[in-house]
């Protein structure tokens, strides 16, 4: 069975976490979209895009990639390269290479991690062997246009079977775009194994215990409830400090919590090796988020053992089991916000024994990566025979 693995650079933490093991059940070829709009995601941080544009062996065009050879086959590790002035208009060429690469090698599926962009409809052509990963259901309300609502229906349309990440939201999902109940396949995200190939930076972490927010800014992450939550908190525990780390636009003003010595904003990217260090010496994470699907950002701490305190939205209680891995508390609520980091910081016991609840939970069991892919190596199968 050959597959077809087609990834993008902002889900590539997903991509090589599953593909480390997709690998050793199938014959699984990866293929990354590198633009100048996409160029930095959770696994890759290019520097100077390739001058070429084309579909080439990735190592080839990026040789810094080769740091994950001993984690997937990086022989079977392509990029489609577009590059230059107009590469939206150069895309709809390089797909055709595409179009032409998955034709010509026969693969047997064609597994698509986000929906296709209008510049990669071409490959419809081939939709029958087709399978996408739904890791939003809807889009978050920062990230909604006509655009990103085309290229959601005409995935949803073509491509025979839909993967879904969370159960919270499939009723909806089928309702909404009144999609056969027996189109749907239930999976879920497991820990992001692959930053174990990541050196971490430890220069990067401070002396002092704290907790974390990592991730991109926007306002659906809800840092408009965590940073004045932050006051309560340090009345209650003066040690008590939180890093903000990701880069993006406040839709707020941050001007006093710049100035608070107990909050530490890091408005930029945060590469790897710095998101890695934070994440392995945070006492616990914080996911304040007003909506959401699933978090990779609570993936990235389950890497690591770190517990999550996250809020009632979307499939954050079945990633974030209260009691049990963390703690959830109702959304756009900075009282429970900071009535539950109180209770965490200064309850020690209780997030070593979430540590060691997650790691029992995702190293092994229906929650690995070694089971998802297991189950959806089954489906791929069901689509070759049908």
């Amino acid at each position: 069975m050959k597959v077809a693995y087609l990834g993008k650079i902002q889900l590539s933490d997903v991509d090589l976490s599953y593909l480390h093991h997709a690998q050793q059940l199938a014959d699984v070829t990866f293929i990354l979209e590198v633009t100048p709009r996409y160029m930095r995601g959770p696994a890759f941080n290019i520097k100077n895009i390739y001058t070429k544009s084309g579909l080439f062996k990735a190592v080839e065009a990026y040789p810094e990639f080769e740091k994950y050879k001993e984690f997937i086959d990086i022989n079977k590790f392509y990029v489609l390269n577009t590059c230059g002035r107009f590469w939206q208009l150069k895309a709809f060429w390089t797909n055709l290479l595409l179009l032409k690469f998955l034709w010509r090698n026969k693969f047997d599926v064609i597994h698509w991690a986000w929906p296709p962009n209008i510049y990669e409809f071409c490959t419809y052509l081939l939709r029958k062997k087709m399978i996408l990963t739904v890791h939003d259901p809807f889009p978050h309300t920062a990230h909604d246009s006509f655009i990103v609502r085309l290229r959601r229906k005409a995935a949803f349309r073509f491509i025979p079977k839909l993967i879904l990440l969370n159960k919270a939201q499939r009723s909806d999902f089928i309702n909404y775009y009144h999609i056969a109940p027996s189109r749907i396949i239930d999976s879920k995200l497991s820990s992001y194994t692959y930053l174990s190939c990541v050196c971490p930076d430890e220069s990067t972490v401070p002396q002092h215990p704290y907790m974390l927010f990592v991730g991109r800014i926007s306002p659906y992450k809800g840092l408009d409830y965590l940073l004045p939550a932050m006051k309560r908190v340090h009345e209650a525990c003066p040690d008590c400090k939180l890093i903000v780390a990701g880069g993006g636009k406040y839709h707020f003003d941050i001007t006093e919590y710049q100035e608070l010595s107990y909050i530490d904003i890091r408005n930029r990217f945060i590469p790897d090796e710095e998101m890695v260090a934070l994440i392995r010496h945070a006492t616990f994470m914080i996911c304040p988020y007003t909506d959401a699907t699933q978090s990779g950002v609570v993936m990235s701490a389950y890497a690591f053992c770190t517990p999550v305190i996250a809020t009632n939205v979307g499939g954050l209680p079945e990633m974030v089991e209260h009691q049990r891995n963390g703690l959830i508390v109702p959304e756009k609520d900075a009282e429970r916000l900071a009535d539950s980091i109180i209770t965490l910081w200064q309850h020690p016991e209780l997030t070593a024994a979430f540590s060691k609840q997650i790691e029992l939970s995702y190293t092994m069991g229906s929650l690995s990566w070694q089971h998802i892919a297991e189950q959806l190596n089954k489906e791929y199968q069901h689509i070759i025979s049908h």
